[in-house]
């Protein structure tokens, strides 16, 4: 097989995203990374230097963007329209990685340039909405026999209610009751382990089918939750990750979701990586469209029938 040969991509005067920007092994498989101190060396221009080196990609920091003289602009514009892609560091990332790059330095300080500018898009949201009832309005002939074989087997084996509830954070930061299936011996809560002792045999096919997550349809249709959003936290977490990253809580701008984006991509997800899942939310909450939608629903029925997490 002929391997591909790579695309350069050069850096310039890029800094405090640098080392977030490279550590995606995605960059490293798709490009040749070049680096360039200098926008301007003594003895060639800047457009000479890219054609002799045949280099495709250009990535600046976003502010060496906002500090270009006119005639690097001039240049730059050429390049672009002689193909050549100019991106900043921070949407450079979002396209490769579909995340939203959040720089968290060694003294604990943050950067994301444009994580403010994050917007609800009321219309969408209100499409989205109706949606999540046409979609309960189809799943409950399926989901409501299930539901009830699955609380049937829970209550037939083992000791303890049908049903396991629990306080999750939702839109605006407002607490909301969650439902599920119990798949445990006890209804405590934490995260579960490899191998957990406290899930039931019968808990281990209704957590693998996601038959215990039927019981969210009525979350959804009573707008607790949406299809597709961030997964809910619950409260004691929510405050744990917002002491340790002050963007946490921007993700519930919108409704929570069953499925989400950074489930697709974080199905088995520890607290060690709340901060990458949290950058997978913004993404979504920044380019959200029904067409998004789509996919991550697509990729959760995949997930769901094939009974795989990738």
């Amino acid at each position: 097989m002929i391997k591909r040969k790579k695309e350069k991509c050069l850096f310039v005067n890029v800094s405090k995203s640098l080392d977030k920007l490279l550590s995606s092994s995605k960059i490293a498989d798709k490009y040749e990374i070049v680096f360039y101190k200098e926008l301007e060396p003594s003895e060639k221009t800047f457009t000479n230097y890219i054609k002799e080196n045949d280099i495709k990609v250009v990535v600046f920091e976003n502010s060496q963007l906002n500090e270009l003289s006119k005639k690097q602009v001039n240049e730059l514009i050429k390049l672009r329209l002689s193909g050549v892609e100019i991106h900043d560091s921070e949407d450079f990332y979002e396209c490769i990685n579909k995340r939203v790059p959040i720089i968290k330095t060694q003294d604990n300080q943050y950067f994301s340039d444009e994580i403010f500018s994050l917007r609800r898009k009321r219309r969408l949201l209100f499409f989205k909405r109706g949606f999540d009832i046409l979609f309960f309005l189809i799943l409950f002939p399926i989901a409501l026999p299930l539901t009830i074989i699955g609380c049937f087997f829970t209550k037939l084996t083992s000791r303890g209610t049908m049903f396991y509830s629990q306080i999750r954070v939702g839109r605006g930061g407002k607490p909301f009751k969650i439902y599920k299936i119990r798949t445990m011996k006890t209804n405590n809560g934490g995260y579960t382990v490899a191998n957990d002792n406290r899930i039931t045999p019968v808990g281990k096919f209704l957590r693998f089918s996601k038959i215990d997550e039927l019981p969210q349809l009525y979350n959804i249709l009573k707008g607790d939750m949406s299809l597709i959003g961030p997964r809910p936290e619950q409260p004691k977490y929510v405050e744990e990750y917002s002491q340790e990253n002050p963007f946490f809580n921007l993700r519930h701008m919108i409704r929570p979701g069953v499925s989400g984006w950074a489930q697709i991509h974080l199905p088995k997800a520890t607290p060690e990586e709340s901060l990458k899942k949290l950058e997978y939310d913004l993404f979504y909450i920044k380019r959200y469209s029904w067409k998004l939608d789509v996919k991550i629903l697509l990729k959760t029925i995949k997930i769901v029938f094939t009974m795989n997490s990738h």
